[in-house]
């Protein structure tokens, strides 16, 4: 086991330094560093100095760079790593995940435009309909009537699938129980509604009925609570007034 010699100096026996190669690929640095007593940034240090390595990085060349430069804006991450897996094989492969990672690094954002472009583009090549049916093909696709809870600006909100798509259920079990919702009017719910509303549960308000009895609610809480409220939804402006301006 390593000893603490003169001046504090970590000093290795060659029993260490050969247990340290024998085991360096099979045992993890924390498990070799428990069993000679040392930390485990020391551990790697000297098996650095040792020239011992469980993988060999590879780092990006400066043609892959230009070349996700001048790319992003119009190619979306899945297929620029498959080009780059054409083009610059290497032992690990590439993934999303990797373009993803150096275009933070290098801070190369998209803005809505060109996000749309990539959108366009993928749809245009069928990578976006391959994209979904594998989707798909993984999780399944839920029958028309199944109802599904949502959050919409952090609120918990009831849909049910309908052969046009998913739809507002509130609205929906309205219309099916009282038909059309006159103009103007929202469904809204009562006071102890459950999670996925039933129809005693629902009333038509007014916009500004509604805007009246949300603000109702909102003096009647504790001032803590309020000033809470206050401050989410200031955050949650500045977020939106940041996503627009990039």
């Amino acid at each position: 086991m390593a000893t603490v010699g003169k001046y504090g100096k970590i000093e290795f026996s060659e029993q260490d330094i050969q247990f340290i190669r024998e085991n360096f690929q099979s045992m993890t640095n924390d498990q070799i560093a428990s069993s000679l007593g040392l930390k485990k940034t020391r551990v790697r240090t000297l098996a650095y100095s040792m020239g011992l390595k469980r993988m060999d990085l590879e780092y990006w060349t400066s043609d892959q760079v230009d070349f996700l430069k001048q790319n992003y804006k119009s190619i979306g991450d899945v297929e620029l790593a498959q080009i780059f897996e054409n083009e610059w094989p290497k032992n690990k492969g590439w993934s999303k995940k990797h373009i993803e990672k150096k275009r933070r690094y290098l801070n190369l954002k998209r803005t809505k435009t060109e996000l749309q472009k990539v959108h366009d583009r993928n749809k245009k090549s069928g990578r976006l309909a391959v994209a979904n049916k594998k989707r798909w093909e993984f999780t399944g696709s839920n029958e028309i009537g199944t109802i599904v809870i949502w959050r919409v600006k952090d609120y918990p909100m009831a849909f049910i699938k309908t052969e046009n798509g998913y739809v507002h259920y509130n609205r929906w079990l309205w219309k099916k129980e009282y038909g059309s919702i006159p103009e103007g009017y929202n469904v809204v719910k009562k006071s102890g509604c459950p999670e996925i509303p039933t129809i005693e549960f629902l009333e038509l308000l007014t916009k500004d009925e509604h805007a009246r009895r949300n603000q109702n609610k909102f003096l009647n809480l504790p001032a803590d609570v309020k000033e809470i409220i206050s401050l989410k939804n200031k955050l949650i402006k500045t977020i939106k007034k940041n996503e627009n301006a990039t």
